[in-house]
């Protein structure tokens, strides 16, 4: 839960923040920015329902060194992925693989 926690609380803030450099004064924008605004407020909604099943089942004491851990685990894995770009000059691998998939490859669940 810290972990996803984490995401959805950064995820807010990274629409915010997209949201908030478009222009209002044109309305492919202006719709643009709303409509990544609602998803901002509801990414916060997600990190809050997390935060408050966390308090439910630990202290804040608890939960707050769960945050930090889960937040230096992502700053790190961060830092490892720049790393890791810089040290191939910025050449990427490429995360496709050859061949379709097949139906024992599907994750969907049919009900």
């Amino acid at each position: 839960m810290a972990s996803t926690y984490i995401l959805e609380l950064d995820a807010s803030k990274d629409f915010t923040r997209m949201a908030n450099v478009l222009p209002d004064d044109e309305p492919t924008s202006r719709n643009l920015k709303l409509s990544m605004l609602s998803i901002a407020q509801d990414e916060t909604g997600h990190a809050a329902y997390l935060y408050e099943a966390m308090l439910r089942r630990m202290s804040a004491t608890q939960v707050q060194v769960l945050v930090d851990e889960w937040r230096t685990r992502k700053v790190n894995a961060t830092f490892a992925m720049i790393n890791g770009i810089l040290q191939r000059n910025g050449e990427t691998r490429s995360l496709v693989q050859d061949g379709a998939p097949t139906e024992n490859d599907s994750e969907l669940i049919v009900a």
